[in-house]
């Protein structure tokens, strides 16, 4: 081939790479910063091929600064948690599975009526009616809120994203069976290896919850939209089937394994990073502890100071008897007399501290992201989960 031909060759593929690139709507409702993490590496991976992304979200302000980058912020949702008992996600942890399945259908059916009314989201529909995305990207995990913006755009291809691993009512709804003899429900703390009655109310529970979704949840939230989206809004079965595929946070590697259909697409640990530098303070301090550190956090969702006083009394003595430093991130003021060996940071940048060689211990709540992470950086874990998928997590990661 002479020179001029490749030459054409090199200005052909540079244009057809740079026509390709689309607007992506990326749409996420989950109040949960931590799992927003996944959401955002799933918009940088798409602006780093050339992509414009908007991003809809109630953290969709803490995201990329790109100019291929354009938030649409689903605004108020701390207020909505203080301002509603029922949405203390701490309390979750003590309930049995059929209150906690009510409770967070309750929750969800709270957030997305929230969600219609914020400015983000009325602005959202304020694009002009011929105005098309090339791709819509919904976060499945908490409900079916956002189904309708599929119809409002013109039907472009669309696909569903959880980074909530694979709950069972989203794997059912694309078309996945529910193996309940050996893969615990989400909110379970069942293991791998389940004993008759307990798979017998793994049944119960799994089915139970993806028909009240099905059946109660879903239908409920659809009256809900028709008020906003308008009565020729389609069915939310029928905007559910135009979601062609389905991104899941799941790694057969360190999961349950379990069989997919080919539209499920296991992308576990999409969010992890190599370890950047540290600061120059924590990197001292990670330098000049001699026996190693541990990092304790307890995720976005759980705050430590609702632990109470005794339990913070009880770690605190714990962790006193350590030779190690402890690095525990702590969102609010701490007013006790720390052991030497414990600073506390009301931020910490986990996987840059997990990513050290000195770290030697993650105390965690058994998120699905930092599990992610200290797998990726090979750091031992403790558990202390609290709700939703955590159990379960710390049952499969930790088998």
């Amino acid at each position: 081939m002479n020179r001029y031909a490749l030459f054409l060759l090199g200005v052909s593929s540079i244009g057809l790479r740079y026509a390709s690139c689309g607007n992506i709507l990326l749409a996420s409702e989950v109040l949960s910063p931590s799992h927003q993490i996944w959401n955002y590496a799933l918009a940088e991976g798409l602006m780093a091929k050339g992509h414009n992304v908007t991003m809809l979200g109630p953290f969709a302000d803490r995201g990329n600064s790109s100019d291929k980058y354009h938030p649409l912020l689903l605004e108020g949702y701390l207020d909505l948690l203080l301002q509603n008992e029922d949405l203390d996600l701490k309390s979750f942890s003590d309930l049995q599975p059929i209150p906690f399945m009510r409770a967070l259908i309750n929750y969800s059916l709270k957030v997305c009526n929230h969600s219609y009314h914020t400015r983000g989201f009325k602005t959202l529909l304020s694009y002009p009616r011929d105005f098309r995305f090339d791709l819509i990207i919904i976060e499945v995990t908490q409900n079916a809120c956002l189904y309708p913006l599929i119809q409002r755009f013109g039907y472009p291809p669309s696909i569903a994203a959880t980074a909530f691993l694979l709950p069972p009512y989203a794997a059912a709804n694309f078309g996945n069976q529910l193996y309940t003899s050996y893969l615990p429900a989400y909110f379970s703390d069942y293991g791998g290896d389940m004993g008759f009655l307990q798979r017998l109310a793994n049944h119960v529970f799994t089915y139970a919850d993806a028909t009240v979704r099905w059946d109660y949840e879903m239908q409920t939230i659809e009256k809900m939209a028709r008020r906003v989206f308008g009565e020729d809004m389609d069915s939310m079965a029928r905007l559910m089937r135009h979601m062609t595929v389905m991104l899941c946070n799941l790694d057969p590697v360190v999961t349950h394994p379990q069989p997919l259909p080919p539209n499920i697409v296991p992308v576990g640990g999409l969010h992890v990073k190599r370890a950047k530098k540290l600061p120059g303070n924590l990197l001292a301090i990670m330098e000049n502890s001699k026996n190693g550190v541990i990092l304790f956090s307890l995720g976005t969702n759980i705050q430590s100071a609702n632990l109470g006083r005794k339990t913070l009394r009880a770690l605190l003595d714990a962790f006193s008897k350590l030779k190690l430093t402890v690095l525990w991130k702590f969102e609010t003021e701490l007013n006790v007399t720390l052991p030497k060996n414990v600073i506390v940071r009301k931020w910490l940048p986990q996987n840059d501290i997990l990513g050290h060689r000195n770290t030697k211990l993650f105390i965690s709540h058994c998120g699905a992201l930092g599990t992610y992470e200290a797998v990726y950086h090979g750091v031992p874990m403790v558990g202390m989960p609290f709700f939703a998928d955590q159990k379960n997590n710390r049952q499969q990661f930790g088998r």
